[in-house]
């Protein structure tokens, strides 16, 4: 073998040597650079962060937290524990980041700033170094282009070596670039995500504190609100017992002045009519005593003078008496208006002749004016309706017991009260039955039209009512003209009245 090819063997040899230093230096950092990569992209999908490490061991975050483990632990253990505490923290989004695992990022993210920093550090010196050897493997190729007398298989194997060299050299330049974006990124996202972390905590404390303040007002305004409707039904109570026990004692009281009036008008008149006895038989007996008519004069004269004295009472009593029953009748329209200035009655006709085989829709009638109504049409609950009224009057009711209720409000109308009595109800149900009555002639068929009419003209017949009340009559009866003209007019509207009792 000559010097030549001992050369050439010894420079394919070194050239062997230091390709596969450098292959194997190069596929050791490709895979670093790779970790990194993919461990410094946070802000991709998380989804792909589980894909990339579903496979890696797992470190518990609590042997993570010495420094010692942290240092041995390579890359791919710290970027996976970095991923599943994220993944935790996200799944609990709602929730605080707990100052343990807090710590546990820092000195994660510290240890991964470190190591990228010393690889930034070794890709430099193994940049020079690469350059350095490049010169010198291109001295060499010139050399060996020379000093070239082998076959064309080794040459062939040489400049693959070149060429795979000059591949290597590419991607380690470009895998430096992304590293030195990606670093890049991370910090950048690394900033971001302590802005957002610091800006949702603010927004959370100010949301609790907005709550809790609105909280405390909405209970102050209701215990408030509830205290004053407290107060008011208090106060409302009392004034209602108060009114009560007024109109009880104003009833008795007017009652027992009553009863004394009438007592003392007795008195009097029989004091009056035993005045004009005994001057009956004073007359008769004056021509027997004629000796004695001085003193029979003298007392008469005397007897007069008080007798004047006791007509001058009976006046002023009439007088009062007038007064009273003006009081009374007040007292009485006060307790009217305490009842209701609005009042509701139904009267429940009763079955014609034929009709009786039918069956009635009326359930129950109470005292206090409660009615239930049965449809038979309707199932369940639907099938029974409660009606509210003042009183109602069932079909064994008279007219008299109607006339009863309403006489108090007719009466009102001579002490200058506007008082309205109207009957409604579909075609047959008895509305003129029960406001004028099926006869006129007989007095106890009468509705109450004339019942009314009957008892204002019995009262003004008695002297009871005032002379300008007596002109109320006219104006009365005018009033009901215009009513039954209004009514002609509404026949067409009983349809629609009638809807209401059902």
């Amino acid at each position: 073998m000559d010097p030549q090819s001992e050369v050439h063997v010894s420079e394919n040899r070194e050239l062997d040597g230091s390709s596969e230093v450098r292959n194997g230096n190069v596929s050791g950092r490709i895979e670093a650079f790779n970790g990194l990569a993919e461990g410094h992209n946070f802000s991709g999908d998380l989804k792909s962060k589980r894909v990339h490490y579903a496979d890696l061991p797992s470190f518990k975050i609590s042997e993570l937290t010495k420094l010692g483990n942290l240092e041995n632990a390579s890359s791919h253990s710290l970027f996976s524990a970095v991923n599943r505490i994220l993944d935790e923290c996200i799944e609990k989004s709602n929730q605080d980041i707990p100052q343990r695992v807090a710590s546990v990022l820092k000195l994660v993210v510290q240890e991964i700033e470190q190591r990228v920093s010393k690889q930034a550090d070794n890709m430099k010196k193994q940049s020079n170094m690469y350059k350095s050897r490049e010169d010198r493997y291109h001295t060499k190729i010139r050399a060996l282009e020379t000093l070239a007398t082998g076959t064309t298989e080794e040459n062939k194997v040489v400049m693959n070596q070149l060429q795979q060299m000059k591949i290597e050299k590419t991607k380690i330049e470009e895998k430096k670039k992304l590293e030195e974006q990606d670093s890049i990124k991370l910090r950048k996202e690394k900033a971001i995500c302590e802005n957002k972390v610091l800006s949702l905590n603010e927004e959370l404390n100010l949301a609790k504190k907005s709550y809790k303040e609105n909280l405390f007002h909405l209970e102050a305004k209701a215990e408030e609100s509830k205290e004053k409707l407290q107060k008011k039904i208090l106060e409302l109570e009392s004034l209602l017992t108060d009114s009560r026990k007024k109109i009880k004692e104003l009833e008795d009281f007017s009652e027992s002045k009553f009863v004394r009036w009438k007592r003392k008008e007795q008195e009097y008149r029989h004091f009056i009519d035993s005045q004009f006895g005994s001057l009956q038989e004073l007359r008769l007996t004056s021509e027997s005593i004629k000796q004695e008519v001085s003193k029979i004069n003298n007392t008469y004269a005397e007897e007069f003078y008080h007798f004047g004295l006791n007509l001058q009472g009976l006046i002023d009593a009439a007088q009062n008496y007038h007064s009273v029953l003006e009081e009374n009748r007040k007292l009485y329209n006060e307790v009217q208006d305490l009842k209701g200035n609005i009042r509701v009655y139904c009267r429940i006709r009763p079955f014609l002749s034929g009709q009786n085989g039918r069956q009635t829709t009326i359930q129950y009638i109470s005292d206090n004016g409660e009615l239930v109504v049965i449809n038979p049409s309707k199932p369940g609950k639907d099938s029974h309706r409660l009606f509210k009224f003042n009183k109602v009057f069932g079909p064994a009711a008279t007219q008299e017991d109607v006339f009863r209720d309403t006489q108090p409000l007719i009466r009102s109308v001579l002490d200058g009260y506007n008082v309205c009595i109207f009957a409604y109800g579909q075609t047959g149900s008895g509305k003129t039955y029960t406001m004028s009555g099926p006869n006129a002639s007989s007095v106890a068929d009468w509705g109450v039209n004339y019942r009314a009419l009957n008892d204002l003209f019995n009262i003004s017949q008695n002297d009871i009512a005032p002379l300008h009340m007596r002109l109320g009559f006219k104006w009365l009866k005018y009033i009901m003209n215009k009513c039954e003209t209004y009514s002609a007019l509404t026949v067409l509207r009983r349809d629609i009245l009638s809807e209401l009792l059902c």
